[in-house]
């Protein structure tokens, strides 16, 4: 009986050796294949984000943990061997000219000048951006920090390394977003952030370039009509009807002729474009969108040619040094002659494109909630959790 047992079981033991020795000869092979793929970058929850804070300066103070010492006001000046890097110490965040940041610092040199990369914690960096851009808000009007927070991050993460050249993603500007660190934190406006963490907007499964603007006027623009290639079918002109309390729903500039012209031609001149004094500048041809009615194109004829300014540009081409970055409100005008003044009258302030704030502002004070707000500006896109 012994022995019939053994001879069962011996078969048995044979079976099993072989199909080890086959499982581990499938796992050598199956990490020989791993080790031939190109590496790909796992996709995390907590994503980091680097952001400019200073760029090109001759020197810049900074707080925070170095080779494992702590420094406060460390100059860092042009003679600085760089790169450096600083993190937070225990209970304190680095500090950059005495202002606070999450996250750590990267000190390095571009075109031989310093700049300050912050690289932190995407949800963080929110935290630094929506209270600059969308202002102080209520606890009753928390949908449209909602909705703030979430376009916010959504442009961020269709953003990331858009710089990598210069080794960071984001301007802390205008140029991207407008980002302050820690001293502008506000208490309801985290709360927004808490509550719509991760959540981004997508078209085809993929980030949206999420614009978003001050005041539309109106009507949100289409975005060639700020910026030439191929548009999107979510950053289209929409009626908006719920900005008409903003202070830039509706505006006015008057200026003589003399001034008008002089600054005409210095903006053409900042162009690349060159109008002679001796050039007579006889006139405008304006084309519109129909359905935004902002223009899209001018027409600059003088007494020996025509030239023509397009999209983005127009704004740039009537800025004055009072505008903010030196553009127009919006390209959302018409132009009149009264006396010996030029007359702008305007709608909107921003390029229009995408979600209007203060309209937001507004649908929130109606009560609808963030999902409504962003359907509404971002048509045929759809909320992902990240």
């Amino acid at each position: 009986m012994v022995k019939f047992i053994n001879v069962l079981i011996q078969p048995f033991q044979n079976q099993v050796q072989t199909k080890i020795k086959n499982r581990v000869l499938a796992l050598i092979l199956l990490s020989i294949i791993v080790n031939c793929i190109p590496y790909t970058k796992p996709v995390t929850k907590t994503e980091l984000i680097r952001i400019a804070i200073i760029t090109g300066v001759d020197s810049v103070l900074i707080s925070g943990i170095k080779d494992d010492i702590f420094y406060e006001n460390y100059l860092v000046h042009s003679n600085t061997d760089l790169p450096i890097f600083f993190r937070p110490s225990k209970g304190k965040n680095v500090m950059v000219n005495h202002n606070q940041y999450y996250g750590s610092l990267e000190i390095k040199k571009i075109n031989k000048k310093i700049w300050v990369i912050n690289i932190l914690n995407m949800e963080d960096y929110l935290k630094g951006v929506v209270p600059c851009e969308i202002g102080k808000i209520s606890k009753n009007l928390i949908e449209v920090a909602k909705a703030q927070a979430i376009a916010a991050r959504t442009y961020a993460f269709s953003h990331l390394r858009q710089y990598e050249e210069l080794g960071f993603d984001l301007y802390a500007t205008t140029r991207d977003q407008v980002y302050q660190g820690k001293q502008v934190e506000d208490a309801i406006i985290n709360e927004a952030i808490i509550k719509t963490r991760g959540i981004i907007l997508t078209y085809n499964g993929k980030p949206i370039d999420a614009k978003y603007h001050s005041t539309c006027g109106g009507r949100t623009a289409d975005f060639n009509d700020a910026w030439k290639g191929t548009p999107v079918p979510y950053l289209r002109s929409v009626e908006c009807g719920f900005c008409n309390e903003s202070p830039h729903f509706a505006w006015q500039r008057q200026m003589s002729k003399n001034e008008f012209f002089k600054t005409l031609r210095k903006n053409l001149l900042n162009m690349g474009i060159m109008v002679a004094d001796s050039e007579l500048i006889k006139g405008f041809k304006l084309k519109r969108n129909p359905k935004s009615k902002r223009i899209v194109e001018l027409k600059i004829i003088t007494d020996r040619t025509e030239y023509v300014v397009s999209n983005y540009n127009i704004r740039i081409l009537f800025g004055s040094e009072n505008d903010p970055d030196g553009l127009l409100k919006s390209n959302n005008f018409t132009l009149q002659i009264k006396n010996d003044s030029i007359i702008i009258e305007g709608k909107g302030y921003g390029h229009g494109v995408g979600m209007c704030q203060s309209g937001a502002i507004g649908m929130a004070k109606k009560g609808k909630k963030f999902k409504e707000i962003l359907k509404h500006y971002y048509p045929n896109t759809k909320l992902k959790k990240f």
